[in-house]
């Protein structure tokens, strides 16, 4: 059996295009569309890039596929669409079966968790007319048993709610949500948000009265605003801020006001049907379940494991639309071992991109070592190691590097290289043995979905990795899930005394994440990193 998931962005309400592949029950690949065309987000855009790759990757022709695997059910004529743009990029199409966008969501999170049970909730702004997905999910005998327990539309969006203070303070709908949670630091929620959305435990649902704030009408594209001025101010008084305006004080509280909020709601809400249904277990997707600090409340609660989809925004829906139509099937998908499940690039290849660029480089037989002695001396790193990852966080495969322990090295990734705001936190990757965190597992922290509330002599080490509010997006490195990143942080422990190292992704502001050695050698000479190490070989300025 095999299965080819696709999410299209055939209109301007859709985004993050990508597609995955599994071949009986494994996934042998996924990716985002916009790694390989260069086009953040890719809204607009047919996935034939990622699908060329992932079919490649399973070396199989497009006629061997069994199914084609997409959501949109609830959008007109999206089968036949499908249809018109694979018979034009491969000359064939395979059968198509539809997904509901929310299930995608679920059954990606689940069986990418491991779990035999759990909670398993999907929350985003809204995608085929739903925007909260609640059920619980079970695997018996060979059999995967889902009861649905609780779905909301989009007059009571949580991501919606999120999404129209992002646009109010001058950012883009769903790109500039993680601005806000990082402005949200600098503020105090001053502003009382009760009466716009809440989450009502007496009666088990989200209480809203969102649509006066909001203004959908005349929208085509999520690049369009989705508030309404005049009635915020009113409620508020607050001034929108124009995108190229400076940030007010006010700016700050309504941000750590919204998030103060959000929080409230979407975490009452997953203890209320967690503790109601008596779940142990928690797996979380949407493009909500990105909001790492709202993420972290869970880790004080009742839930015993919990397990954040590392691509849980529509990027992840391509994987989740293939394990759906696996299941229905009657095959359980294997849990994928990781999130590195994009493409590599053999020596071979990268030697004969340096010979035709006439790039100058070394050959380094232990580039640890190398790469450690560097980052020692504060060099900042760009560095492409192995298959890329699935998801919007860099894991340590397509990452740029720094020494934590130097001071002020924060605003020198943002001066020489990020170019972007200065209340964005960098997150630290650290070695599995140098961390703990209470009494929780360790693999929690893998995929940058927690912000943690650190104590102060918990975070000597990487001060300059750590926020204003003492939080800090960790990120945990276990050797038998990111072997090369593992020994690289062994090799930095030996040289600064913590294995550790700031890790923020291969890109520069508003670019995607490099892909290919052809990406990262451009965004290094386009930028202020030092030195560059794909595979073994190391180039400098």
């Amino acid at each position: 059996m095999i299965i080819l998931g696709i999410h299209v962005s055939f209109n301007g309400n859709s985004h993050d295009s990508s597609a995955s592949i599994i071949v009986k029950k494994s996934v042998v690949a996924a990716c985002e569309e916009e790694r390989f065309n260069r086009q953040k987000s890719s809204q607009l855009f047919f996935p034939h890039k990622s699908i060329k790759f992932c079919l490649n990757k399973a070396k199989v022709n497009i006629e061997d596929v069994d199914l084609i695997s997409v959501d949109g059910k609830t959008f007109k004529n999206m089968k036949v669409k499908v249809e018109k743009s694979m018979k034009y990029y491969f000359g064939f199409c395979p059968k198509i079966e539809m997904v509901e966008h929310s299930l995608s969501h679920s059954y990606g999170s689940f069986f990418s968790s491991g779990f035999k049970s759990s909670l398993v909730v999907s929350i985003d702004g809204i995608g085929d007319n739903i925007s909260t997905l609640i059920s619980i999910f079970s695997v018996k005998n060979n059999r995967v048993l889902k009861k649905e327990i609780y779905r909301e539309g989009r007059d009571k969006s949580i991501g919606d709610f999120y999404g129209i203070f992002t646009n109010y303070l001058g950012f883009r709908l769903n790109e500039g949500e993680f601005k806000m949670m990082g402005m949200s630091a600098l503020g105090k929620p001053s502003f009382n948000m009760d009466n716009l959305i809440k989450f009502d435990t007496q009666k088990g649902k989200i209480i809203s009265d969102l649509n006066k704030i909001k203004s959908l009408k005349f929208n085509t594209n999520t690049n369009e605003p989705i508030y309404n001025s005049k009635n915020i101010k009113k409620l508020f008084n607050v001034q929108r801020r124009l995108p190229s305006a400076p940030f007010k004080k006010i700016h700050y509280d309504l941000a750590s006001s919204v998030q103060s909020q959000f929080n409230k709601v979407y975490v009452n809400m997953i203890n209320y049907f967690g503790k109601k249904y008596n779940q142990e277990n928690l797996c979380l997707s949407g493009g909500c379940a990105l909001n790492c600090l709202s993420n972290s409340k869970f880790l004080e609660g009742n839930f015993k494991n919990i397990y954040v989809m590392p691509a849980a925004s529509d990027r992840g829906l391509s994987l989740g639309n293939a394990m759906f139509s696996l299941v229905k099937k009657g095959i359980i998908p294997k849990t994928p071992l990781n999130m590195f499940l994009g493409p590599s690039y053999n020596d071979k290849t990268v030697l004969k991109l340096f010979k035709n660029l006439k790039i100058k480089y070394k050959k380094i037989k232990n580039i640890s070592d190398d790469c450690s002695n560097e980052i020692k001396k504060g060099k900042i790193i760009g560095w492409f190691q192995g298959r890329s990852e699935f998801g919007p966080r860099a894991l340590g495969a397509r990452s740029i590097l720094a020494n934590p322990k130097i001071k002020n090295m924060k605003n020198k990734l943002n001066m020489k290289i990020k170019n972007r705001e200065d209340y964005r936190p960098f997150a630290p990757s650290i070695l599995d043995e140098d961390f703990k965190y209470k009494d929780k597992k360790n693999s929690l922290f893998e995929y940058m979905t927690f912000s943690l509330f650190l104590e102060k002599n918990n975070y000597k080490n990487f001060r300059e990795a750590v926020h204003f509010d003492d939080t800090s997006r960790v990120h945990v490195v276990l050797q038998k899930n990111n072997p090369i990143f593992y020994n690289l942080l062994k090799s930095v422990k030996k040289k600064i005394g913590y294995g550790c190292v700031i890790n923020t992704s291969f890109n520069l502001n508003n670019e995607p994440i490099v892909n290919s050695p052809l990406d990262a050698i451009k965004t290094f000479f386009g930028s202020g990193i030092d030195i560059l190490y794909i595979n073994n070989f190391k180039i400098t300025k």
